[in-house]
């Protein structure tokens, strides 16, 4: 299954809103009060069943007078209009029910379905339901309505409140302990052991087949299976818990965000089961709705946890929809499933919620958001947003150009591999802008910096200032003496003699007025690079410098 679109009118501060959803990962932010509950609300209320949680309150349902927008004084009713999309090849039970409620035969691989409600004054609600642009009857979309408030559709993980649903079950078992008789108490646990057998020999055999579901994760994590303590429940469920291997303790005594983290995984390794489901009977692709992911995690790990949301995404092959007021949460590979929120209160004016243009031109919009920075700063910065994860950092694109040719000369043993891309960052005053720069190294999981020599005074306490090292992560390029403290001074000699001697015209500028003479120094460097592109008959100690730099890159990326 798949979200598509919800359209909504006059519900809460999304008075006439339109929301869009990526088919993979996709996120919402925006600041607070903007829209983002109201979202999750509208979610909650299509596939969550309404009933009673047994540990708590929920909030599910519409309320006329809760829910209208509160600066529109008319009766008309709230509107919400949803457009959801079933395959035959992961959704095979859900279309067969489909068939059944329309009574008709589905041949279409791909299956629309619009449900439209509408909230009146009096709190009645209506449901009209097309699916593939024909509308069915009522009946049939109750029906419909019921099966998809009751066939897991969706995953919600609340990360705000998880530890709060945790105390609350454990105060909730202790009432009713408190409540049985030490007889009664007896039976349940004999009960219980008899069912735990089973389970465990259970829980032996289908270790391996859950082990799978990891993939790439099973590198840093081990599944076991647990057993559910709802006796309550109708039904019993395996527990599933993540152990990181490279932690030594249980879940429970993990940091919350660790725990966090797990338990979102483990909601996600559920929807994939559903998926993989052998039967078709039951077999659903539900998608997975996440509040606030980085929640009690530090940037640093809000970095890794994104790389992993969005990769399960992709690779699972599940919808992920995720609210958020991080950017490191944000999908950086295709930019426009961000969904960003904005509320403008002015006086006179009324303070909807409005779907911010993040695609095209304006794909940097939320990540400037989120970072408090302009976002011309980040449009300029657009290359640095690659999908590749090695990653070797250039000042301008005449380095970027010396170290492309680098790939093709006769450096020993010192290559740049393939697999290493080349990016300019465009000048050195990026390094300075520590939170820009540190978000954007965050995508990279190698990299390394180099920037003329001449601006190392400048930009060295900003790297080192987040934890970069010299020789490790990031080294200047040019030999320490004036004139030559740039990548140009590690030309060989002739190469300089031979440009220099024929440009005379442009060395004479480089001593005028700041503008001449700048505009006669980006030529100059544009004439050296040509000529070095020119020649290949470089001996080993011509080319000694760029050697002994490109020793230093490789062995950052292990090459």
């Amino acid at each position: 299954m798949r979200l598509l679109k919800i359209e909504t009118k006059d519900f809460r501060t999304l008075q006439n809103t339109t929301l869009n959803f990526a088919s993979n990962y996709c996120t919402i932010s925006g600041k607070n009060n903007a829209g983002k509950s109201c979202v999750i609300k509208l979610l909650l209320n299509l596939f969550e069943s309404g009933e009673p949680d047994p540990w708590g309150e929920n909030d599910y349902g519409f309320d006329y007078k809760e829910d209208k927008t509160k600066w529109v004084k008319n009766l008309d009713p709230i509107s919400v209009q949803y457009e959801i999309e079933f395959s035959k090849k992961d959704d095979p039970s859900f279309i067969a029910f489909l068939e059944k409620q329309s009574s008709t035969t589905i041949d279409s691989q791909i299956v629309d379905v619009v449900i439209k409600t509408e909230v009146q004054h009096s709190d009645k609600i209506t449901y009209t339901i097309k699916i593939d642009n024909k509308s069915v009857t009522e009946d049939a979309a109750s029906e419909i309505l019921r099966r998809l408030k009751s066939s897991d559709l969706m995953f919600h993980h609340n990360s705000t409140d998880q530890q709060n649903k945790i105390l609350s079950r454990s105060r909730r078992r202790s009432y009713y302990e408190a409540l049985l008789s030490d007889a009664e108490l007896k039976h349940l646990s004999q009960a219980a052991r008899t069912v735990e057998t089973k389970i465990k020999k259970l829980a032996r055999d289908h270790r391996e087949r859950l082990n799978n579901l990891l993939g790439r994760l099973r590198e840093k994590y081990d599944v076991e299976f647990t057993i559910s303590q709802r006796f309550a429940s109708k039904r019993h469920f395996f527990g599933i818990k993540l152990n990181d291997k490279k932690v030594g303790v249980s879940l429970n005594d993990w940091g919350s965000g660790t725990q966090n983290r797990t338990h979102i995984l483990i909601s996600i390794l559920q929807a994939k089961r559903n998926k993989d489901n052998p039967s078709s009977q039951d077999k659903s692709t539900p998608v997975v709705v996440i509040e606030e992911p980085e929640c009690f995690l530090h940037p640093s790990a809000q970095s890794e946890f994104g790389k992993v949301l969005r990769d399960l995404s992709t690779e699972l092959g599940i919808q992920i929809i995720v609210t958020t007021h991080s950017p490191y949460m944000l999908n950086r590979e295709h930019a426009s499933s961000n969904i960003l929120l904005s509320r403008k209160v002015k006086k006179r004016a009324n303070p909807e919620t409005i779907v911010i243009n993040t695609s095209g031109a304006n794909w940097m919009t939320p990540f400037a958001d989120h970072l408090g920075i302009p976002p011309q700063e980040l449009d300029e910065l657009k290359p640095l947003f690659s999908t590749n994860r090695t990653i070797l950092l250039v000042e301008g694109e005449i380095d970027k150009a010396y170290f492309e040719h680098l790939r093709s000369l006769p450096l020993g043993s010192a290559k740049i591999n393939n697999s290493i891309e080349i990016i300019s960052y465009g000048g050195f005053s990026v390094l300075k802008n520590t939170a820009l720069l540190k978000f954007v190294l965050s995508n990279f999981d190698k990299f390394f910096i180099t920037f003329d020599a001449d601006c190392q005074r400048d930009v060295e306490p900003s790297l080192k200032g987040i934890g970069l090292k010299l020789r490790i992560d990031y080294l200047p390029v040019g030999l320490n003496q004036t004139g030559k403290n740039r990548i140009e001074g590690l030309l060989p000699p002739r190469i300089s003699s031979a440009v220099f001697s024929r440009e005379i015209d442009l060395v004479h500028k480089l001593s005028s007025s700041t503008q001449e003479s700048r505009e006669a120094r980006e030529e100059l460097k544009k004439k050296l690079l040509d000529e070095f592109k020119k020649h290949s008959d470089y001996s080993q100690q011509e080319l000694q410098g760029f050697s002994d730099i490109v020793g230093i890159i490789n062995k950052k990326f292990n090459v």
